[in-house]
């Protein structure tokens, strides 16, 4: 048994820590879901951004004018399994912690069995954050923002509370109501956090390829060999990083119902009789 608990009262720098915390306690069962389930639509999207970038460079230090060779069949289609990757990595997070709110003894097929609608729910619902935060984009991006921000939760209320998009959108908005500039924070300092664990990772790799490309005979294709495995490799870790956001985002769920619902405090005294 853990003493981790999902459903309690947060302020930013717990929700901070505890996201940490739940890696460290449900390491094994979430990171065999991420290997099985997200890794390998990772892996197949970032060789053909990657082999696409390759394209790309290739092309431009043989014709600099061929810069729209990058747009091909490849790029496409490595853009469209990356999104579905996303949202892959997304549902393996949320349905882990979902099972996690029910029982402490998390086994794979507990994920795997709830994966495809979930995969299916959260991808509609990736859809239609995109196009909303898109269009209100067009009104000088501050709108934009705005509403991302209130559809931050939303993925966490369709798998948690089992909701549909529209209605987990509805959800979303009234949970963030008064809480706006703490969810713009929580997500801020998130992104801030995997942004630079990202780059902790992915700057001293560009710097081994750099040395290993100059030191090579045939240097423009070994630079060309490089950026493009150095494009896949940051699209993979860079990705794999956002799980602590969508952990971070569970937690939020879980602080606001608190704050506003008093769930957990609920069920501490009916627990008491």
């Amino acid at each position: 048994m853990t003493d981790f608990k999902l459903q309690k009262y947060r302020d930013l720098g717990a929700i901070l820590t505890d996201s940490f915390v739940y890696i460290k306690v449900h390491f094994k069962s979430l990171g065999k879901a991420v290997l099985l389930l997200v890794f390998p639509f990772y892996l197949v999207s970032g060789f053909l951004v990657g082999d696409a970038y390759n394209s790309f460079f290739s092309a431009v230090f043989t014709n600099p004018e061929a810069a729209e060779s990058m747009i091909g069949p490849n790029f496409m289609m490595g853009m469209l399994l990356l999104l579905m990757s996303s949202v892959a990595l997304l549902t393996t997070v949320l349905t882990h912690v979902a099972v996690a709110k029910q029982q402490d003894d998390i086994q794979l097929s507990d994920i795997t069995d709830r994966f495809g609608m979930n995969f299916l729910m959260l991808f509609l619902l990736y859809i239609l954050i995109i196009l909303a935060v898109s269009i209100s984009m067009l009104f000088f991006i501050i709108p934009g923002i705005y509403v991302g921000i209130k559809l931050f939760l939303s993925p966490a209320v369709t798998i948690l509370e089992n909701k549909n998009p529209i209605d987990a959108i509805t959800r979303s908005w009234e949970l963030i109501q008064g809480h706006w500039w703490f969810t713009f924070a929580t997500y801020l300092v998130m992104n801030i956090i995997t942004s630079f664990m990202s780059y902790v990772l992915i700057i001293p790799f560009g710097i081994l390829m750099s040395f290993f490309t100059t030191a090579g005979a045939d240097s423009s294709q070994s630079f060309v060999s490089a950026m493009g495995i150095f494009y896949g490799l940051m699209i993979l870790v860079a990705s794999l990083f956002t799980i602590l956001i969508v952990i971070a985002m569970c937690l939020h769920y879980f602080n606001l119902i608190e704050r506003k619902e008093g769930v957990g405090l609920r069920q501490q005294i009916e627990e008491l009789g």
